[in-house]
């Protein structure tokens, strides 16, 4: 099978996907990390009120 494009044509494409997966790769760790952060946010923030919200807690 014979393509019409050259080699650097080809060149260049594989060059434009590779960085569109390093930016993808990139949305994905900090999706991921600002969700694993989120939910340390909300398990801290219960952990703290129950904790300062328990009958035993000193006023």
């Amino acid at each position: 099978m014979k393509t019409d494009l050259s080699r650097e044509q080809m060149m260049m494409i594989v060059e434009r996907a590779r960085y569109q997966r390093s930016i993808a790769a990139g949305d994905m760790v900090v999706s991921l990390t600002r969700r694993a952060l989120s939910s340390l946010a909300r398990w801290t923030d219960r952990f703290l009120h129950a904790l300062l919200m328990s009958p035993t807690a000193r006023q």
